[in-house]
């Protein structure tokens, strides 16, 4: 009787873990929410960038966590800034705890597809050596959200100004000597 018990617990366990379905599909990026940072009469938002790279979603994700305690009071502005290897998140305070502004900017940031194929289409032979990311918004509105990428092929490199969805926006050349 007890072998027929375990065989039964363990034949529901094993068709339990089975019935998940188990498909891979491809990470969806989504839009995220504005988010409010002050929950004052005057309030301003941080619109995240929606950004592929890890680092910079911790960096975010840590920014939007931040409390700001009463010592901003004494100021007529606050910085707030969070650092990590690729680069670091400024944010400004006024006194009254309203978010005025962010300035971001990371070095070898992950791309995002709309990116890597847009610069690819435009440049199929070109590789893409270096990538720098650099948002800025003001009083929740977004003034800055592109890539600085540096392109090689042969001996020539490329600079290029991408924007966040894949429209290139500006292009220089320069020639490598060796």
């Amino acid at each position: 009787m007890k072998t027929i018990i375990t065989f039964a617990f363990c034949l529901c366990f094993l068709s339990a873990s089975y019935s998940q379905d188990k498909k891979t599909e491809a990470t969806k990026i989504e839009e995220l929410p504005e988010v409010v940072i002050s929950q004052l009469k005057d309030f301003s938002k941080y619109i995240p960038s929606n950004n592929p790279d890890a680092v910079i979603q911790k960096t975010q994700n840590e920014f939007l966590s931040y409390k700001l305690n009463d010592e901003h009071k004494n100021f007529d502005e606050y910085l707030v800034t969070l650092e990590n290897k690729k680069g670091s998140l400024v944010a400004t305070y006024d006194q009254k705890g309203v978010l005025l502004q962010v300035s971001e900017k990371y070095v070898n940031v992950e791309l995002p597809r709309e990116i890597i194929n847009s610069v690819y289409i435009s440049y199929p032979d070109w590789t893409i050596t270096k990538s720098k990311f650099e948002y800025s918004q003001q009083q929740g509105e977004i003034l800055k959200k592109a890539y600085v990428l540096k392109l090689k092929k042969d001996n020539k490199t490329r600079n290029l100004l991408v924007s966040s969805t894949g429209e290139i926006i500006k292009t220089t050349k320069a020639v490598v000597m060796n």
